[in-house]
């Protein structure tokens, strides 16, 4: 099994280009001659494969390779409690990290290792396995890099000059140096799975639309994939190998459209958004700045001018923000319940109120506290119990040196070591939170206790709730605390609160160049609703829908839409909106696109079901997909279900077509990360030798998903996986 990934590659431009005559000289060939060849006239095709769930690399790439659902859903994540990120994408830190017996494997590995969940080619013994640099790679190959080195310094001395001054392109030279090593591996009849990974399109589509150097990297991939193709033939096992190539997304790109980038990250620093000192994973605007060069960053906090309260206070970063968001945003905002309780904290120690305006403040104080104590005392108490188990596991493991050459015996003493200093933050978070819960107004003294006693510093706290980010508190109002005609604190006008739904509704640009792009970067809002099987998508007050999640006795999952508008939580937490018709304008725009099945889009359908009807319209199979990035059924054991809860944003900011979010550079040529179907619709083609019994000269109308992918490949090589939850593509494997 012989598998290209290539990132970002969308199928139509391979479509068309495979297509389309290669012009004068070349009479008979068309622009991918290699790719219609190999997989259009000897392979199949399949023109309708779709990535389930977000369109980034991180999460794409972890559904590819498990072929389990979601565990990663962003390319960076924050961990609530202790605002830990989980950076999958920099691959400088495991590099040095590998160097010093710190990690075995990248980022996003770790994490499905601690979750128990296999990669494809784990089903492999080592010495079977032949793997290129990727995302989800297990160990490194240092021959690899210092061989590329070799071969790409190794050259005359002008052009070294030349590519100084322009760059050094490392990453061809890696490229160079890993297909050598997997051409020369096809002649060992021992290596059973092998992979390439190359980011090259991807990198090139994000810099420019232009269609000539967008071509020019795809008839790149084409050349290798002839020379992989030549170099099969050649191989012992030439009849009995599988040639893959495979995308994890598409890419919104047009010529002559420039993808134009909003500053969400300076949204939230602003008084409009909060005044927010906002969280990143990397510098904003990486290429403009010195620190930006610093390859092993993962945390960068920008602070607020505007913030109300917190000013200079950067150890209370209250947003966090995924920089890679690319077409869209996943935002993690602190606990509106802290936001309150610092505020008043602030107040009674640092301002000179008046007598009964203070008292009030203390009893609003005390009965915003007690309001959650009851549910935060429960938390802990399962914390600490969920802690005092891990270190009965700890102790019960037996000693392991870093230092040993055995893989296995040096990532299980890595994850020990990641288990112990995540337990010390959690108990880090615990302490200070239990300091808060023990607080009694009988004998309060605001002046006996520092706020960070009290409040956790780099911590979100408990996740918002739908009322939270509809009346999120900022700041004290302008006018300062406020009485209520009964002598209690006037919680709704003694505070500035945003409901981020219509503010962010509400961003709009006053000079927009393109007639083509909308003045209005956001799309729609996407949250998880409290029942935790439904997902609400907010496009404006009467522009709304619930996409509700339901699992039969017997059969698969269904999934129904439902147009809703004016959805609200009280503060009992009851959710109440108003049942409306279908009609233009809702999110995902299904109504406008499938005008002959409107009395069908009303009804529950399972997954497939909606796969089959709704996949070429203009946002493909999103409504599975947001089921897929915001819900998950939870897991067996109650400490890895809080470690995944944690990770989890409050919402998403889907932008609309031809936008994106991605403050870390603001991408022109073309971006993706959203539900449109030009950005969900990827690459999987198949060829193989005359004894693989892939169909040759067959092209597949049957849309599919991530999660067909690696249950396909396994059934090819003759080791099917009843349990994998996605299907087995028939039209392959009869």
């Amino acid at each position: 099994m012989v598998i290209l990934k290539a990132d970002g590659l969308p199928e139509r431009l391979v479509e068309e280009y495979a297509h389309e005559p290669a012009g004068q000289g070349r009479d008979g060939h068309t622009r991918l001659p290699w790719i219609e060849y190999v997989f259009g006239q000897n392979g199949t095709w399949l023109e309708n494969f779709y990535v389930r769930g977000l369109s980034l690399s991180a999460p794409s790439w972890s559904l590819l390779d498990t072929g389990r659902p979601l565990e990663i859903r962003a390319n960076a994540e924050y961990d609530r409690y202790t605002l830990r990120v989980h950076d999958y994408l920099n691959l400088f830190p495991f590099y040095v990290g590998y160097a010093t017996s710190r990690h075995v494997d990248m980022a996003g590995v770790e994490l499905l290792d601690d979750r128990k969940i296999p990669l494809l080619i784990d089903r492999f013994p080592e010495e079977q396995q032949f793997q290129g640099f990727q995302l989800y790679q297990r160990g490194v190959r240092w021959a690899t890099l210092e061989d590329s080195l070799k071969h790409g310094l190794g050259r005359r001395p002008k052009e070294l000059f030349d590519e100084w001054q322009t760059g050094f392109t490392l990453s061809h030279s890696v490229n160079d140096q890993t297909e050598r090593e997997l051409i020369e591996k096809l002649k060992d009849p021992q290596v059973r799975y092998l992979d390439f990974f190359t980011g090259d399109y991807d990198h090139i589509a994000h810099l420019t639309a232009d269609r000539v150097s967008q071509l020019h990297a795809i008839e790149n991939l084409d050349s290798l994939v002839g020379r992989i193709w030549a170099a099969i033939q050649q191989s012992p096992r030439a009849s009995t190998t599988a040639l893959v190539l495979l995308s994890d997304h598409g890419m919104n790109t047009e010529p002559g459209v420039y993808s134009q980038g909003y500053d969400l990250l300076g949204w939230f620093g602003s008084a409009a958004g909060g005044g927010h000192h906002v969280l990143t994973n990397r510098h904003p605007m990486t290429e403009f700045k010195l620190r930006g060069l610093d390859p092993f960053v993962s945390e960068v906090i920008t602070p607020s001018r505007d913030s109300a309260y917190l000013s200079g206070q950067t150890q209370y970063p209250t947003a966090v923000l995924e920089l890679d968001g690319n077409e869209k945003a996943a935002v993690g905002l602190r606990n509106n319940t802290l936001n309150v309780l610092q505020i008043l904290l602030d107040q009674l120690t640092h301002k000179k109120l008046a007598g009964n305006l203070r008292a009030a403040a203390l009893n609003a104080f005390f009965s915003t506290l007690d309001a959650v104590r009851p549910a935060w005392q429960r938390d802990l108490q399962q914390l600490s119990s969920e802690l005092q188990d891990l270190d009965v596991q700890l102790k019960a493991e037996a000693p392991v040196a870093k230092k040993t050459a055995d893989k296995a015996e040096r990532r299980r003493a890595v994850r020990m070591e990641m288990l112990r200093t995540e337990a010390a933050a959690y108990d880090r978070y615990g302490f200070v939170i239990a300091k808060l819960l023990r607080l009694s107004s009988a004998d309060f003294d605001p002046g006996k206790f520092k706020i960070e006693e009290l409040i956790p510093a780099r911590s979100l706290g408990p996740p918002n709730s739908i009322r939270d980010l509809q009346h999120y508190v900022v700041g004290p109002a302008a006018g300062g605390l406020i009485l209520a005609e009964d002598g209690t604190l006037d919680m709704e006008r003694s505070f500035r609160t945003v409901d981020y739904f219509r503010a962010l509704g509400a961003i709009a640009v006053r000079n927009n160049v393109q007639a083509s792009v909308d003045s209005k970067p956001v799309d729609f809002i996407a949250a998880a609703m409290p029942d935790a099987a439904s997902v609400w998508l907010w496009g404006g007050e009467d522009r709304q829908a619930l996409i509700q999640t339901r699992r039969p006795p017997a059969g698969p999952r269904e999934i129904r839409y439902l147009p809703v508008a004016r959805l609200t939580m009280d503060p009992a937490g009851e959710v109440h909106y108003d049942r409306v018709e279908w009609g233009p304008g809702f999110p995902l725009h299904l109504y406008e696109e499938l005008p002959d099945k409107r009395e069908w889009l009303s009804g529950w359908h399972t997954e497939r079901e909606w796969l089959e009807n709704v996949h070429r319209t203009k946002y493909s199979n999103g409504i599975i997909g947001l089921t897929e990035e915001m819900l998950a059924a939870p897991a067996a054991d109650p400490y890895l279900e809080r470690k995944r809860r944690l990770l989890r944003a409050d919402f998403l900011v889907l932008a609309r077509d031809h936008w994106n979010f991605n403050v870390r550079g603001f991408n022109p040529g073309g971006n993706h990360g959203s539900f449109l179907r030009v950005s969900t619709n990827s690459v999987l083609l198949i060829a193989g030798g005359n004894r693989t019994g892939i169909p040759r000269g067959l092209r597949v109308d049957t849309p599919y998903d991530s999660l067909s992918f690696v249950p396909t490949i396994l059934t090819l090589l003759g080791r099917p996986e009843p349990d994998l939850p996605g299907p087995v593509i028939r039209e392959v494997v009869p």
